[in-house]
């Protein structure tokens, strides 16, 4: 007797991890505005904003109209979003609480310069997101001559990451999202 199942969609998840601060507010804006629209690609997405403390902004995204949750979180309702970026705080924050969001279908997308002004980059963090992720991409608007530049920690970030895509217009976040959020 043959037993019939139906196949199961395994649709990959996202996180995406954003660092919403002046430097890359713009590009963070468009970004979970392109990811908000894409949702429907995948079982799963959950989007985390960051300077300094990092706070899951998923319940927002699902709730309220884009543009209020936007509002939001750019506005400093959901976050202290004038503070010094510290991206070693919020990579060991995500790490330490929300770690189990992460599995082998995850894509994990960091968008941000990894300009930690000096405060250390905590890249045993980024590490055990790796080590978990399907694949860890960081997005930036920084050409890549300037990443050496100021407290910049993405060499060490990128040497981490399975890609880091130069995001500075609609076309080159457009070839990004064909190419990395796409579903395998």
């Amino acid at each position: 007797h043959p037993v019939l199942a139906a196949k199961r969609e395994d649709r990959p998840r996202l996180v995406l991890l954003v660092d919403v601060s002046l430097s890359v507010r713009n590009t963070a804006r468009f970004t979970i505005q392109l990811v908000h629209g894409l949702q429907s690609l995948f079982s799963q997405v959950r989007t985390f904003a960051f300077v300094s403390d990092l706070v899951e902004v998923t319940p927002y995204l699902e709730r309220c109209a884009l543009d209020e949750a936007l509002g939001m979180i750019f506005g400093g309702a959901v976050l202290d979003v004038d503070a010094n970026s510290n991206y070693g705080r919020a990579l060991a924050t995500f790490r330490e609480e929300h770690l189990a969001a992460v599995n082998r279908r995850t894509t994990v997308l960091v968008l941000g310069d990894g300009r930690g002004n000096g405060n250390p980059p905590q890249l045993w963090a980024l590490e055990d997101v790796r080590r978990r992720a399907r694949q860890l991409v960081w997005l930036t608007p920084e050409p890549q001559r300037y990443w050496h530049l100021g407290s910049s920690d993405l060499p060490a970030y990128a040497e981490l990451c399975h890609r880091v895509e130069i995001v500075r217009n609609l076309d080159q976040l457009e070839a990004v999202a064909s190419s990395v959020l796409r579903p395998a």
